[in-house]
């Protein structure tokens, strides 16, 4: 649902169309800070609208998820950050737009932090920082106190220039061994900072959306395949006909619960705990409450293949390694799509011999605009999944792939890996690599 702040700039009183304040407003959401962006510009719009027609009790992080954001009525944001998100994001593009298209402006917007109303000022104010007809207060002279030449004899002149020689040859091992120190404390960027830096850098948004678990059970037992245009416009949760082996109340609840495995908390955990992850960036999202626009402009891991995590569908098209799933449980399989010599055209489950063999599919992809980088975590069961992200936030496992995949600038192309691990009750060991590609598409930089 898209809302009426899109066409603000076309429904606004004569009043407000005049007034400088929304008129810079419209310069900005014009600009090439913003025009990628439908809800950054739709978010900015609506808070400038109500504040300057005076309705500023209509700017709350609930209303905004609705009117500009395009969330439901019962958009609840306790489990829904999009509006904090979309803030943080929307600060950064103010500050951008001020420090480059918008630097001659002396009329200027800013969003509060722990705030959403806007506030216009003149850039030619003084700041609070710098209160007016106040001078600074010079600093005290801390520096060492030279003695009047003429009161000094040769001997104390002889002495201090010793004194003063020793104080600088001190100062130079101290600057040498800084140095060192700053050197040794400072190693070089290893390949998995890079590639940790690439997913939560770029001052893009990262999300981590886990499966939706429920998503994957009702399509067990309904024996039909969801889709993800099925799955955006919610026409999966009307039955007309009973779900075998599931009444009417315990199918309410699989589809209005939130469901997800232990495997993709324990991954989402471990993605959480990374150094190179920022806080004010990165959230976690339940793939029902995602929409394509935050896949836009976002970075995203998904967890999930399309069978519990639709979303990956937007992905498929362009890829070599996607799983299909059956009507059976267990039947689903990993098509090859373009098989070198020594691979198979597709992978299954191999549960007629010890091993229990599984597969997944790891995968670095762009973004849907180009800008950014998702990744596929993917297993045709939970220990597939499991595997894959063992496999990722492993270090030692994904050098070797890390440095297949950089580009000599330093910036990192897409890659598929095709793992195969065993299946020990739900848990896997370590998977390996039994197939991959590296792709040619423009380049993602850390």
């Amino acid at each position: 649902m898209l809302t009426d702040s899109i066409n603000l700039s076309e429904t606004a009183s004569a009043s407000l169309v005049d007034d400088p304040r929304w008129q810079l407003a419209q310069r900005i959401v014009a600009s090439r800070c913003f025009h990628k962006s439908t809800f950054l510009i739709n978010f900015l719009l609506y808070v400038c609208d109500r504040q300057l027609s005076g309705r500023t009790d209509e700017i709350s992080e609930h209303q905004i998820g609705i009117q500009a954001l395009g969330r439901p009525a019962s958009y609840n944001p306790g489990e829904d950050n999009i509006v904090r998100n979309y803030a943080r994001l929307l600060r950064k593009r103010l500050e951008e737009y001020f420090e480059t298209e918008g630097s001659h402006e002396t009329l200027r917007l800013q969003i509060p932090r722990g705030r959403y109303l806007p506030v216009f000022y003149d850039s030619a104010a003084p700041s609070a920082a710098s209160p007016p007809n106040v001078a600074p207060i010079a600093p005290p002279n801390t520096g060492p106190i030279i003695p009047d030449a003429s009161l000094v004899s040769g001997t104390a002149r002889s002495r201090q220039r010793i004194l003063i020689g020793f104080l600088l040859a001190v100062l130079v091992v101290a600057a040498l061994t800084g140095t060192i120190v700053m050197h040794s404390a400072h190693p070089s960027v290893s390949l998995a900072n890079r590639f940790w830096g690439t997913v939560f850098g770029n001052a893009r948004p990262t999300l981590i959306v886990p499966a939706d678990s429920g998503l994957g059970i009702l399509q067990n037992l309904d024996r039909h395949p969801i889709h993800l245009s099925d799955y955006v416009s919610g026409a999966y949760l009307s039955h007309p006909e009973p779900v075998p082996g599931l009444d009417r109340r315990n199918l309410n609840d699989l589809t209005t619960q939130r469901y997800t495995s232990v495997v993709d908390l324990g991954i989402t955990a471990s993605l959480m705990r990374l150094p190179e992850l920022n806080t004010d960036r990165a959230s976690i999202r339940y793939a029902r409450d995602l929409r394509m626009e935050d896949l836009k402009h976002s970075n995203a891991i998904l967890l999930g293949s399309s069978h519990t995590n639709p979303w990956v569908e937007l992905f498929q098209q362009s890829m070599n390694f996607t799983l299909e799933y059956k009507a059976e449980v267990d039947e689903s399989v990993v098509i090859n799509r373009h098989p070198l010599a020594t691979e198979q055209s597709w992978y299954k489950n191999e549960w007629a011999e010890e091993s229990r063999r599984t597969y997944a599919v790891l995968a670095m992809v762009p973004s849907l605009d180009g800008d950014g980088v998702t990744i596929l975590v993917e297993g045709l069961n939970m220990a597939g999944t499991q595997a894959a992200g063992d496999f990722l936030l492993s270090d030692t496992a994904m050098n070797p792939i890390l440095k297949k995949a950089s580009r000599p600038d330093g910036s990192l192309q897409p890659f598929e890996l095709l793992l195969e691990t065993n299946n020990i009750g739900a848990n896997a060991p370590q998977a390996r690599v039994i197939a991959a590609r590296f792709g040619s598409a423009p380049a993602v930089q850390p």
